[in-house]
């Protein structure tokens, strides 16, 4: 059954600009950093280079650090302890290795492994940028009725630093949240939409590209069989149709135990567990920070991982300002939020949102009910194994927060948009959302440029010419991708023209304007 505001003609382009604008940043952070600055860039490259060369490597293979051909690993591995010169995130899957095999082949042909380090930096910044849109594509799934949830979700990501900062280096995030978020949307649009062959073909081999970037990526393939099931058992609650989604859950977790499912045998088989997590901590003599149960109920977990959006690795501590400003921001409209629809007035921040369109039926309400559940369970198992890798003796990076944007930028997004109506009072409820999350994206832009700026100030680049040349181009190409993103912005998002499918405001109906 169809939801309303399925099209996404206009948000689509939105978020593509968005994602452009992401990866634009990324991208510079790519040209501007040091070979192998961030931490375990070097582990990250070398595990691509020694695949190249037939080798499935472990945590204690040796890093490349031949000071002829590998001059970068040579000078970035100088003075390290022996754990640290071992590849040790050999613990991970080798898909994003397989990707980045042709770059490691194009820079053995032109003698220049830089050319490999700033192709896998691109190919990690491609995936943010992706993550980026999907980000905007899950919280329309949590939110679907506010059509401008996506786009401000979307913008409200690229405001967090940290984000872009770590799509510029070598990292198997980008497209191990890629796959995640796309099984779980696929996941999501049969609950709404309904189990079709098509649909279970592809969500089946997103799943299986997510267990094959990042172990996490298990979790959104039991989270894609439940939303199997939901979808069938929704829509007719009988003994037949439970039976028919367990084995489709079944077939659904069965596909990457088949195709990936050797490699967290060996795991097993050498480290003893499926991640290593125990004998990484062992290798590098990690402290415990108390048991799991402990950091589930430590509100630094949660604060930490919060902030680390903002402020993470070089980034200045300044900008957990923002983290902080933006919390309260949140907290406050959804308080406002709730007391609003418990006690409506006729105007200002706690006057009723009244949604264009059909009320939705009974079914769309439990469907609507059970995709946030789903997400909710996502996001309560990525929680407890982070809890559980903290407890161990694990770090806690921004990276590891990418999972739980959805929800929260879904979240800021309609505390902006409750909050907002106080200064965009005395129009329509269509016409504040767009002005509302025009302003909103305009700012989150300003926001991430001005970070973006900070955070080159603390990065010390090449002092060759032709990469400063490279560098001052990939400026000025960022630059201009921001500028035009913000005009695209405010002219698709303008209340008074063409805003949505093509239609004017002044011709569309209130059902027509929920169909989009």
């Amino acid at each position: 059954m169809p939801t309303p505001s399925r099209s996404l003609s206009q948000v689509a382009v939105c978020l593509l600009l968005l994602g452009v604008l992401g990866f634009a940043m990324s991208a510079q952070y790519a040209i501007g950093m040091p070979p192998l600055l961030k931490a375990d860039e070097k582990q990250h490259a070398a595990y691509a280079i020694v695949l190249s060369q037939g080798v499935l490597p472990t945590i204690d293979t040796n890093t490349p650090a031949d000071p002829v051909r590998y001059p970068q690993f040579a000078e970035a591995l100088f003075g390290l302890d022996e754990p640290r010169r071992d590849i040790w995130v050999a613990n991970h899957p080798p898909l994003f290795y397989v990707m980045s095999l042709p770059l490691v082949w194009l820079g053995d042909a032109v003698g220049n492994v830089g050319v490999t380090l700033l192709g896998m930096r691109l190919l990690n910044a491609l995936g943010y940028a992706l993550s980026i849109i999907l980000v905007g594509l899950l919280a329309r799934e949590l939110v679907p009725r506010r059509r401008v949830v996506p786009v401000l979700s979307a913008a409200m990501v690229l405001g967090c630093g940290a984000v872009t900062y770590d799509g510029g280096a070598i990292y198997n995030d980008g497209w191990g949240t890629v796959a995640a978020s796309l099984t779980l949307l696929l996941g999501f649009r049969m609950v709404r939409e309904g189990v079709t062959r098509d649909r279970l073909i592809w969500a089946t081999v997103a799943g299986v590209a997510a267990a094959s970037f990042r172990s996490t990526g298990l979790v959104a393939v039991l989270v894609l069989g439940a939303c199997v099931l939901a979808a069938l058992w929704l829509r007719d609650p009988t003994l037949r149709t439970f039976r028919r989604g367990v084995v489709l859950a079944i077939r659904i977790g069965l596909a990457p135990v088949v195709v990936i499912g050797w490699f967290y045998v060996r795991n097993i088989v050498l480290y003893g567990d499926p991640t290593a997590s125990a004998a990484l901590f062992e290798k590098f003599s990690r402290q415990t920070h108390g048991d799991t149960l402990f950091q589930l109920v430590n509100p630094e977990l949660y604060l930490h991982l919060y902030g680390s959006l903002w402020a993470d690795d070089v980034i200045p501590k300044i900008w957990i300002l923002a983290a902080v400003a933006t919390l309260a921001l949140t907290v406050t409209g959804m308080v406002l939020d709730v007391n609003a629809k418990a006690r409506p007035r006729p105007d200002g921040v706690m006057r009723r949102v009244v949604i264009p369109g059909p009320e939705p039926t009974v079914l769309e309400r439990r469907l609507e009910v059970a995709v946030r559940a789903l997400m909710g369970i996502y996001c309560v198992i990525i929680i407890v194994n982070l809890a559980s890798f903290h407890a161990g003796g694990g770090w806690i990076h921004a990276r590891y927060a990418v999972p739980f944007l959805p929800v929260i930028a879904a979240l800021t997004s309609l505390a902006i948009l409750r909050v907002g109506r106080h200064w965009v009072d005395g129009v329509d409820e269509e016409r504040a959302d767009l002005r509302i999350t025009l302003y909103a994206g305009v700012g989150f832009i300003v926001s991430a440029m001005v970070a973006h700026l900070h955070i080159q100030q603390r990065i010390d680049g090449p002092a060759d010419a032709s990469w400063l040349i490279a560098l001052i181009a990939a400026d000025l190409v960022m630059f201009v991708v921001a500028a035009y993103v913000t005009a695209q912005l405010r002219r698709r998002l303008r209340p008074d023209g063409e805003i949505f499918a093509g239609r004017s405001s002044g011709d569309q109906s209130p059902v027509a304007a929920a169909n989009i």
